[in-house]
This record gives structure tokens, sequence and C-alpha cells, in this order.
């Protein structure tokens, strides 16, 4: 059996406005109490992904919410994958997990930012020749079209990102991990965050700890 837990409804001989207001109170302490006890669960990744795909190249906002914690961040839209948007803002690529998104905003003043447009692979006409004739081998040797066509997940795409210094922000413990994008597993990121000449050290951090994945380009 589902346990169910709340405030009841009290009976009482408080005046009637008082007693509304009491009421609504309650109303308000139920709901917040069911948010807690069922956390919302992110749109459906796929069906997210290709709405965001009409941003492509835009300078959005994205709001975050991560352990309780908010943040608003702005950039260019660069991609978006099965779990993942990532935003270019300058030299610093930013990614992060839709679990984590509120909302994504074209920004309303794009015209006082420089605009980028999006790669589309579909108006090229030898590469759509390709993917009529050779649909396996043409989409498995591109990742965007990978990311296009099937949607691949933040562990896949950071692949691209190994070798460059990274800055992750994380919760568990709240700090920022400095250095340089080692691998990645299904379920962590693993960065190198020093080496001499005898020894390197690693440090493996699992990506339901990372609020932000900051990659810098050189």
């Amino acid at each position: 059996m589902k346990k169910r837990f709340g405030i009841s409804s009290p009976t009482t001989s408080l005046p009637e406005a008082q007693f509304i207001e009491l009421r609504a109170c309650i109303e308000e302490a139920n709901h917040i109490l069911r948010s807690l006890g069922n956390p919302p669960q992110p749109e459906n990744p796929r069906q997210l992904q290709l709405k965001l795909d009409s941003l492509m190249g835009d300078h959005v906002s994205l709001k975050l919410a991560f352990r309780g914690k908010f943040k608003t961040l702005n950039g260019i839209l660069v991609q978006a994958g099965r779990n993942y948007v990532q935003l270019r803002e300058q030299r610093i690529q930013t990614f992060v997990l839709y679990e984590d998104l509120i909302s994504v905003t074209a920004n309303k003043n794009a015209s006082a930012f420089p605009h980028h447009e999006a790669e589309n692979p579909y108006f090229n006409e030898e590469l759509n020749c390709e993917l009529l004739y050779h649909f396996s081998e043409t989409v498995s040797g591109s990742v965007k079209l990978l990311n296009r066509f099937f949607g691949i997940p933040l562990s896949i795409a950071l692949l691209q990102q190994v070798g460059k210094k990274v800055h992750i922000t994380q919760d568990a413990p709240a700090e920022v991990v400095s250095g340089v994008l080692f691998n990645t597993t299904d379920n962590a990121v693993i960065v190198q965050t020093a080496s001499t000449e005898n020894s390197k050290s690693f440090e493996t951090i699992p990506f339901d700890n990372i609020e932000l994945i900051r990659v810098m380009n050189s």
C-alpha cells in the first residue's frame, strides 16, 4: 500500500474567514509535502532534445535548480544531447544535465549578441545521398549525426573534450575540481588533477554530484 502523508483539515469553531485562511495554509503545506515526496521528472529527454534544436546557435538563458540552489546561465546554445545541453560563452563550453533544468529561454535582446548559425547537416545534397544509400556507415562516422538521429548521452559527448582543462562544480563536497579531462564512464567523470614526473593523481566524480562542467578551449 502506498504511504500517504499530509496535514489533515481541522474541524473548528473559528470564524469563517479565519477558517478559510487556515485551510489555505494547510493546502499549501500539503502541496509542499507532495512536491518533496514526488520530485518532478524531466520531460521526455528525446522530445526535449528535438525541441531545443530550434534554438541552436541562438543566445539563450538557462535557469537551473541543483540541490536547492538556483542559478542562471547565458550563452550560445551549441548542442542538445540525450540528457544534456551545451552552451558556449567566449572560449568556455558549459555542460548541464536536463534533470537540473527549469527553463530554456531565447534572449529577447538577441540582436545585442553575435549570432552563430547552427550547422544543419540536411542542407548538404551530397550528405543527404550518403544518408540515403549508406545510412549506417555515414551516421556511425559522425558524432553530430549520431546525436541528431539517436541522441548521445553526456558521458559520450565529453569524450570529444578529453585532454582539455575542465572545472567541475560539485555539491558533495561543495567545491570546484579543476584539472584535465581524462575519461568518462556511464556514471562519472574522471579528471587528472595533478601530474608530476613520477606520478599522476586522478579524481572520479559521479554525474549525480555534478552541477556544472566547464571545458576551457585554447
